[in-house]
C-alpha cells in the first residue's frame, strides 16, 4: 500500500493548476515576443525613413544649388528659377541633331511642374510643392537631375546660342507609384525619375534678398514670391519634407498632424512619419 501511494499521479486540481500556470507563462512569452517584433519592426521602419530623408535632402541639394550656375565667367543668363507661367523652354538646336532640351521632351508637361504651391500630379491630388531651376551646362557641369548628359556640342563654349546650353530640374512628389515618391524631372530626359521612395509631401520656402545685401530678410512661399516678382531676389530654399513608412507601423490608426514649414498636414492611419529640413544657399546667385 506505501509503494502505491508513492507511485500515485496528479490529482484533477493539481493537474488544473499545472495548466493554468502554464499559460500565463506562454502568454507572457507571447506578448514578450510580439512587442518586441513590433519594436524591432518600428526602429526598423524609422532606420529607413531617416535614410529616405538623407537621400531626398542630398538630392534637393545638390541639383538646387546649381541654380543660375552660368559659367565661371558669371555669363548675363537671366531667369535661374523657373516658376509657373514662366515662358516655355526652347528646343535650341546645337547641331541639327541634337538640342539643350531633350527633342523628345514634353515641354508643356515640363512647363507644368515649374515651381508652385500645391502642385498635383495627377490634377487630382496635392502632393505638395513643385520647385524649377536652370542653369548653363559647361565641360564642368552638364548632367541633370537624373544624370541626362548635355551633349557636348550643347555646352556653353560650344553651343551656338544661350538657350541650347541651358538646363532645367524639376522637383515633386508623385503617389502614383504605389509608395509617395520624390520624383525629378530633367531636361535631358523625357519623362520625370524617380528619386526615393517614402517622401509623401514636400514643401518649399524661397529666401528672398529684397534690399540686394546679400543676406534673407523674409522667406515667402512660391505664390508670394510671384506676386512680389521677386524670383530674381531668392537666395536661398527652405525644403521640407513629410516622410512615412513604406509599411502600416503602429498597431491601431492614429490622428496626428504635422507641420512642414508653412503648412500642417493631417493623417489619421497606422502609418509611421517624421519632418525633416533643411537649407539650400543658391550660391551661384549671390554676388561675390
Amino acid at each position: 500500500m506505501k509503494d502505491s501511494k508513492k507511485q500515485r499521479g496528479l490529482s484533477l486540481i493539481e493537474l488544473m493548476i499545472a495548466m493554468v500556470v502554464s499559460l500565463v507563462l506562454v502568454a507572457g512569452v507571447g506578448t514578450v515576443y510580439m512587442s518586441s517584433k513590433r519594436n524591432y519592426h518600428a526602429r526598423d521602419q524609422l532606420s529607413l525613413m531617416d535614410e529616405t530623408a538623407r537621400i531626398a535632402l542630398n538630392a534637393l541639394t545638390k541639383h538646387l544649388e546649381h541654380a543660375g550656375y552660368a559659367t565661371p565667367t558669371k555669363l548675363p543668363m537671366g531667369e535661374y528659377m523657373y516658376p509657373l507661367g514662366g515662358a516655355t523652354p526652347p528646343k535650341a538646336a546645337c547641331d541639327g541633331t541634337n538640342s539643350g532640351v531633350h527633342p523628345s521632351l514634353n515641354l508643356t508637361t515640363f512647363a507644368a511642374r515649374a515651381a508652385q504651391d500645391n502642385y498635383k500630379p495627377d490634377g487630382v491630388t496635392v502632393t505638395g510643392d513643385a520647385v524649377s531651376v536652370r542653369f548653363l551646362g559647361d565641360p564642368a557641369l552638364f548632367t541633370d537631375c537624373a544624370n541626362g548628359v548635355l551633349p557636348e556640342n550643347c555646352r556653353v563654349g560650344k553651343a551656338p546660342s544661350m538657350e541650347a546650353a541651358f538646363i532645367y530640374n524639376t522637383f515633386f512628389v508623385n503617389e502614383s507609384t504605389g509608395h509617395p515618391t520624390l520624383m525629378c524631372f530633367g531636361s535631358r530626359n523625357t519623362s520625370a525619375t524617380p528619386i526615393v521612395n517614402g517622401v509623401e509631401n514636400i514643401q518649399f520656402l524661397y529666401g528672398v534678398d529684397a534690399n540686394a545685401d546679400g543676406n534673407v530678410e523674409q522667406y515667402l512661399n512660391a505664390t508670394a514670391v510671384s506676386a512680389a516678382s521677386a524670383w530674381q531676389r531668392v537666395i536661398s530654399i527652405k525644403a521640407g519634407i513629410l516622410v512615412r513608412s513604406l509599411e502600416p507601423v503602429l498597431p491601431v490608426a492614429e490622428a496626428k498632424s504635422y507641420d512642414v514649414l508653412d503648412v500642417t498636414l493631417d493623417r489619421n492611419d497606422r502609418f509611421q512619419r517624421s519632418v525633416y529640413t533643411t537649407v539650400i544657399h543658391l550660391r551661384n546667385v549671390v554676388e561675390d
